[in-house]
């Protein structure tokens, strides 16, 4: 499943609010404005690495992957960003089960540390083999989840250490990385001076929360 930017944020070209500062041929401009969003699509999928490298979060299932489309009318064109589901959880963090300590303020929170959805168990399952995971028993409640694990001798010690890592997951939760709202403000400068010139207007963009 993924989230469309354009539930938090959204970028509205049409003449409800154009026409306060006169009127314009939209189709006369469709393409330079097609070309502008495409290349402020591009801005956020690099954006969007580079936050998640700069704050080192591991790319656990495809929270990397970003994808776009302009969908477009006679007079008007919005562009429509998508993201992983997940990447809300992992930009505000989650309370954990036991302790809200790595997410004090998240709306976010563990309901319990005993069950995680078959997707949830496959991402860490992946992450786990990828030898990125961090898994230890012990300081568990003061630091979450550390040390590491990369080989496995037998099956059982690898079944062992994933539900160690999803107990401890849930139990003391996940940390605030705030990369998503970064990335939208990086995505956005000079746009609008960019598309008032495109069209010849100044024009204000609408984003809703």
């Amino acid at each position: 499943m993924s989230v469309s930017i354009t539930q938090s944020q959204k970028i509205n070209l049409d003449n409800g609010f154009v026409g306060s500062v006169g009127s314009f041929d939209f189709k006369e401009v469709t393409n330079e404005i097609n070309a502008l969003l495409i290349d402020r699509a591009e801005i956020f999928k690099n954006e969007w690495l580079n936050q998640l490298n700069s704050k080192k979060i591991i790319a656990s299932g495809n929270i990397e992957n970003v994808d776009y489309e302009i969908v477009q009318s006679e007079s008007s064109a919005t562009l429509n960003i998508s993201f992983p589901y997940y990447a809300k959880f992992v930009d505000k963090g989650v309370k954990g089960a036991i302790s809200s300590n790595n997410a004090p303020n998240s709306p976010y929170k563990f309901k319990n540390t005993y069950t995680m959805s078959p997707e949830g168990r496959n991402s860490i399952s992946n992450w786990l083999r990828s030898g990125k995971a961090k898994v230890r028993t012990t300081d568990v409640k003061k630091y979450g989840a550390k040390g590491i694990e990369r080989k496995f001798k037998k099956i059982s010690d690898f079944d062992r250490s994933l539900n160690t890592l999803i107990y401890n997951i849930k139990a003391y939760g996940i940390k605030k990385r705030d990369f998503i709202e970064p990335t939208i403000k990086k995505s956005l400068e000079g746009f609008e001076k960019e598309l008032g010139e495109a069209i010849g207007k100044t024009i204000t963009i609408n984003i809703f929360k």
